[in-house]
């Protein structure tokens, strides 16, 4: 379920309306299903189908990636998923591991078209001048617009794969001004991570993905038929073989604390917007404006078994004031700078690898089999969040009771 205040601006209830409208017209075994919507008192209800293996963004290891073998799998079923919004004339304009969900046999779908638009009616193409998504995996023609929809998505979609298979992303954006990304169109990036951890044939395959010109970016049809995709596996998950395997990557925890210089990336996502992401459990969780359910109130335990699988959270041993205690003397360990926002949830603000702003939140849920702490990631990489977390996780092993929960 997404929830969005939309009595906060006219704009952002225009959006919500224009969003149900996209999403309800897609039906697509790569598209997450939409069940329904109401609004009540200033608040937006959006209504879709669960996907309990959670998203994308958590089965790719910081540094590593995944196997070969799973990047093709999901690359070929977001790319599947991605023709069919394009057949529909539809740009979803915000393709990040992050709005990439996995369903309870490990299919990939795609979710969240709060910056989806219509670009082809009636036979006719427009071009499109808003510029939105997320920055690292934005084409470059969408910084300085006009840009056609449908090469700016399939660049979107060559960022994830560098994702899947080197554990991190190439550029903080596509622009001149970028160093890596100079390297980039230089050809001076053969000795820099994260091309090195490339084999040949997926590396040949992103030249042609990630060309700085729209008409020389390859169509997804021409994807589909490289070889990279049509050579046959060797193994069932075998690795990049210049991928690190996961047992040999440590977590980089020489973090960088908040009281330095920032270099803040402005995009879309810097608008914050009063909104809590969640996933039904069935269509029966769904309250529509013409029902009314009448339920007990659930045990924690059935509160827990039906969160969605997430990599960044993990029960500690203790009560809430212990976990409190311990979190934050990690964190200040870390040199993370925090703030409690209430009583139950703490604010991290800090910098990334590249000077550009993160900001997480922990939430500290007492249960009677120990405290959940749960990292949700606000503003800034994902990648960069899952290396942090990983850093705290691993200061806080021995309290740990469970590294995943459901």
């Amino acid at each position: 379920m997404k929830v969005i205040n939309s009595s906060l601006d006219p704009e952002i209830r225009r959006a919500v309306l224009k969003e149900i409208g996209i999403h309800k017209i897609l039906k697509s075994p790569h598209i997450i299903r939409f069940y329904g919507n109401r609004s009540e008192n200033g608040i937006d209800y959006i209504f879709m189908e669960y996907a309990p293996h959670g998203e994308l963004f958590d089965r790719i290891e910081p540094d590593v990636g995944m196997s070969t073998n799973d990047a093709q799998k999901f690359m070929m079923q977001l790319l599947n998923g991605v023709e069919y919004l394009h057949s529909r004339g539809i740009a979803h304009r915000d393709i990040k591991p992050e709005n990439l969900l996995l369903d309870e046999k490990d299919n990939l779908k795609i979710s969240d078209f709060g910056l989806a638009t219509l670009f082809r009616s009636h036979g006719k193409e427009r071009p499109l001048d808003k510029k939105c998504g997320t920055l690292p995996y934005v084409a470059p023609e969408v910084l300085h617009r006009p840009y056609a929809a449908q090469p700016a998505d399939v660049w979107s979609c060559g960022i994830v794969l560098v994702a899947m298979l080197a554990g991190e992303l190439p550029w903080d954006k596509a622009d001149v001004d970028c160093v890596d990304y100079q390297m980039w169109l230089k050809g001076d990036y053969t000795n820099h991570s994260p091309w090195t951890k490339l084999d040949t044939l997926p590396l040949s395959l992103l030249r042609h993905i990630l060309a700085a010109s729209p008409s020389s970016r390859y169509t997804i049809a021409q994807i589909r038929n490289n070889r990279w995709f049509t050579q046959s596996s060797k193994g069932e998950n075998r690795k990049s073989s210049k991928m690190l395997k996961k047992d040999e990557v440590k977590p980089e925890c020489k973090l960088v604390s908040f009281s330095q210089d920032l270099a803040v990336l402005k995009n879309e996502s810097d608008v914050e917007i009063s909104m809590f992401l969640s996933q039904p459990t069935s269509i029966q969780n769904m309250l529509l404006s013409t029902q009314l359910i009448n339920t007990q109130s659930p045990s924690p335990q059935n509160c827990l078994q039906k969160l969605v699988r997430r990599m960044t959270r993990f029960m500690v041993n203790g009560g809430l004031s212990e976990a409190t205690l311990e979190l934050t003397t990690t964190l200040e360990k870390l040199a993370l700078a925090w703030k409690p926002t209430t009583k139950n949830l703490i604010t991290v603000n800090t910098v990334d690898r590249r000077k550009a702003q993160l900001i997480f939140k922990v939430n500290i849920i007492e249960t009677p089999f120990g405290t959940l702490l749960d990292f949700r990631l606000s503003r800034g990489c994902g990648l960069e969040f899952k290396r942090h977390f990983v850093c705290i996780r691993t200061e806080l092993k021995e309290l740990i009771i469970s590294h995943t929960t459901y």
